[in-house]
Formats: C-alpha cells, sequence, structure tokens
C-alpha cells in the first residue's frame, strides 16, 4: 500500500525548492528542494514497500527541521 502522506511531504519539499528558485532566482533553493524531494521520495517509496524501513524518511524530515 503506498504511503501518500509521504508521497504528498516529498511533492510539497520539491515544490518548494522550485518554487524558491523561479520566484526569487535562489539556485541553493532550487538544489536544496529537488535534492531533499528526491530523498523523500525514496523514503516514501521504502516505507510503502516496507514500512520498518521509515530511517531515510524519519532523517530527512530531522534535517529540514533543523534547517
Amino acid at each position: 500500500m503506498a504511503d501518500w502522506i509521504a508521497y504528498s511531504y516529498a511533492a510539497a519539499v520539491t515544490a518548494g525548492g522550485v518554487i524558491g528558485y523561479v520566484k526569487k532566482g535562489s539556485i541553493m533553493s532550487g538544489i536544496m528542494g529537488l535534492t531533499f524531494g528526491s530523498l523523500a521520495g525514496y523514503g516514501a517509496y521504502q516505507t510503502s514497500e516496507d514500512p520498518a524501513k521509515y530511517y531515510l524518511s524519519l532523517g530527512v524530515s530531522t534535517v529540514l527541521t533543523g534547517v
């Protein structure tokens, strides 16, 4: 069963980076949004396959919370 909440979170992170790049021209925002969005997307895939594999998703959200 797909983890739609995690996929939505990954899409929001990616969209935030892209919007930051488009509106303000922030290259770093675009790069980080795509990087962390991709990692969150892969984490969502992992938790969809096996709910016990939540460590990547947890790590990505912890880093983004700290930033």
